[in-house]
């Protein structure tokens, strides 16, 4: 699979479940709000999700965790 990065920009969705992570990478936030809300539908503690935007900038990555505040307003604006 291939990702293309547009404006130098991803979000990464971070799952954990028991031991092991679940790694998501997205080219949108969209698809990744949605994915949130589907997991915590299935059950999955909101304390296991991290949401991050990544910003390639030259030959460094800035990371940004994503506020369980917006996330929510993401969640109810979909709904």
């Amino acid at each position: 699979m291939e990702l293309v990065v547009k404006e130098n920009k991803f979000v990464m969705l971070i799952e954990k479940q028991g031991s092991k992570k679940d790694i998501r990478i997205y080219d949108e936030i969209k698809p990744a709000i949605t994915k949130i809300k589907d997991s915590i539908k299935g059950g999955v503690n909101s304390e296991n999700i991290e949401l991050l935007t990544i910003e390639i900038k030259q030959d460094k990555f800035e990371i940004k965790t994503i506020s369980w505040n917006f996330i929510a307003m993401e969640i109810v604006k979909a709904t």
